[in-house]
């Protein structure tokens, strides 16, 4: 029996998940079997899915799209091992990622999910940026005022019954499905963090969660759902990160309106002026000056984070995409 189940969604991205696929089945020293779930795809997803023919791999088909988390939901109905591991179909992760994840949990043989840290990477998968797993494993609190949670949808391992007792993915949701999971996760059990670079996050216009009028949208939702749990604990939702999220996002996507008007909110609430000019300027800045200034702007890393992450990535740095 497989020690995990890897969940990809996927939506008309057949040559991004052919490189998602084979760091998953890359993975050491752990069993797997790995539920791929086309979202009503018509690139030809489903056949080149089944062309590997790896025993490990199952494919199962919406012949509609539902959404991702609807996609991500029937993969945990398919599921058959204790533990589910959840990707996006355009991340990767390193060899040792589940096997780094499951000793953390064995170490805590209470806690029942744990996330790793993680690097934004480009097409060519060069460095962007890093972002370092909570330090305090009671989360909760946390996640109910900003998502603490590195690598969107795609660094999470989870036990089968907590997912299952938490009720899996809110298919009302899309962009911010995975935050407010990790939130219903948070409050049930401690996280076992793996401070290490193990998941490679891709950066690009059209991915998923890059939407940020959806995104804002989300935010609301999310607003009401735990305004109750909220209040009852003391803790506000953290407007600035929201506000400093949706307008990076909105400028990288070329929405500029929306950029400035994101830009203009955060500053009547905070009054951060230099960091207001800062994010301005790199907004609206030419594109390839714009990459570059946000490369300049977030280039350390922990220590030893980009040696390790550039030797595990350097397979997918070209070939798989162009």
């Amino acid at each position: 029996m497989a020690e995990v189940t890897v969940i990809i969604p996927t939506h008309n991205r057949r040559l991004l998940l052919a490189r998602t696929l084979h760091s998953v089945l890359a993975q050491r020293d752990v069993d797997i079997e790995v539920v791929v779930v086309d979202d009503g795809s018509s690139d030809g997803t489903a056949t080149a899915v089944a062309a590997p023919s790896d025993s490990r791999v199952t494919l199962l088909r919406h012949p509609q799209p539902r959404g991702v988390s609807a996609a991500r939901n029937t993969g945990i109905e398919k599921a058959s091992a204790p533990w589910l591991a959840f990707v996006d179909d355009d991340d990767l992760w390193a060899p040792r990622k589940l096997r780094s994840q499951l000793d953390a949990l064995a170490a805590h043989p209470s806690w029942q999910w744990s996330c790793t840290g993680s690097v934004n990477i480009d097409r060519q998968c060069q460095l962007i940026s890093s972002a370092q797993p909570p330090g305090d494993p009671d989360v909760g609190d946390a996640l109910l005022a900003a998502n603490a949670i590195p690598g969107g949808g795609s660094g999470v391992l989870a036990s089968r019954e907590l997912t299952t007792t938490v009720g899996g993915f809110d298919e009302a949701m899309c962009n911010l499905a995975d935050w407010d999971f990790y939130i219903r996760l948070g409050l049930r059990s401690p996280v076992a963090a793996v401070p290490r670079p193990l998941l490679g996050y891709y950066v690009h216009r059209d991915g998923l969660a890059h939407d940020a009028r959806r995104s804002d949208l989300e935010y609301g939702y999310l607003e009401v759902k735990y305004g109750r749990e909220r209040a009852q604990r003391r803790i506000n939702l953290d407007h600035e990160t929201r506000l400093f999220y949706l307008s990076n996002m909105a400028f990288r996507n070329g929405d500029r309106r929306m950029g400035l008007r994101m830009e203009a909110r955060l500053l009547a609430r905070s009054h951060r002026y230099r960091r207001t000019l800062r994010s301005l300027a790199i907004g609206l800045a030419p594109q390839g000056l714009r990459a570059r200034l946000r490369r300049a702007a977030k280039a350390s890393l922990p220590p030893g984070w980009r040696e390790e992450a550039e030797a595990w990535l350097v397979p997918y740095a070209s070939g798989w995409i162009d």
